[in-house]
């Protein structure tokens, strides 16, 4: 009976595995399929917003009586500074795509083959359990 639950317990981990993999697998599929002007257009209007919205960003005013006066000035600049990295990063998805599939399937077929060493290891441990405890029997 443990040896099924076992061996249920490790299916359920794989169909998990497995559909987070799928998931990020479409995600970038989707990703990919948006055409370079779309994109760039996303990202500039993306890009407007948040700029418009750093000010936004500023820390709660509970955390800034606390702090020295440079830290927030410090927080907007840096959250000015990151929108352009996004951007940029938004822009070469569609090219980082064609390799990022096959590392998504890669990285699946490894989990799979350690959830599998997992449930051959779990079976071993229970069998020489279940062992131990019959000969323990015997000898009691």
């Amino acid at each position: 009976m443990l040896f099924a639950l076992t061996w249920v317990l490790i299916g359920l981990l794989l169909v998990f595995w497995t559909a987070a993999a799928w998931g990020l697998h479409l995600a970038a599929q989707w990703l990919a399929g948006l055409a370079p002007a779309k994109l760039e257009a996303a990202t500039t209007a993306a890009g407007d917003a948040a700029r418009q919205a750093v000010p936004l960003l500023g820390l709660p005013e509970w955390l800034t009586a606390g702090l020295p006066a440079g830290v927030v000035e410090a927080w907007l600049a840096w959250a000015q500074s990151f929108l352009p990295w996004l951007q940029s990063l938004l822009l070469q998805a569609p090219a980082l795509v064609g390799w990022l599939s096959p590392v998504i399937w890669v990285g699946w077929a490894l989990g799979a083959l350690l959830l599998l060493l997992a449930g051959m290891l779990a079976k071993v441990v229970l069998a020489f359990t279940m062992v131990g405890v019959f000969i323990a029997a015997l000898v009691w």
